[in-house]
């Protein structure tokens, strides 16, 4: 048996994203130098090897995943957000061996987690900074979630 290989399923929306505004408003609010908010879901999935190209297309019709009337879909091979970038999960995640109550097969666990990029007024991600004072004081709430940066 091989070991599985982990994909990360990245869902953002192609319309208006009423979770990010209300996030870039609020940030604001809080004294942190936003211009611009992108979210997306993430979903985080242990695959056979020899199955991916078969499970990327079965996720693609996941209707509760990705809508393509809507959504947008990028299939990674890294695991982890990239620069500028931050994955909040929950404290207890554990993996699903379902997809929303769908088998899906050749995944042999899945987890959703939210992906959040701050970007300043020309468009570059926000400093270090000021994207931590943005997690410890809004993305996360560190009772039940933790977040992942690179």
């Amino acid at each position: 048996m091989t070991t599985p290989v982990e994909r990360a399923y990245v869902v953002s929306l192609s319309i208006p994203d009423n979770e990010a505004f209300t996030a870039l408003t609020t940030l604001a609010r809080m004294g942190i130098p936003v211009g611009d908010v992108h979210r997306a879901d993430v979903w985080v999935a242990r695959v056979d090897p020899e199955r991916t190209a078969e499970v990327d297309a079965a996720l693609a019709t996941v209707e509760t995943i990705f809508n393509p009337n809507k959504h947008r879909l990028e299939i990674r091979s890294d695991v982890h957000p990239r620069p500028g970038e931050v994955w909040v999960m929950s404290r207890d995640e554990a993996p699903a061996t379902t997809v929303l109550g769908r088998s899906v097969p050749g995944v042999h666990g899945i987890v959703r987690r939210t992906s959040w990029r701050l970007l300043d007024e020309h468009g570059d991600d926000v400093p270090a900074g000021d994207r931590q004072r943005a997690i410890d004081g809004f993305l996360c709430n560190p009772a039940f979630q933790k977040a992942m940066t690179t």
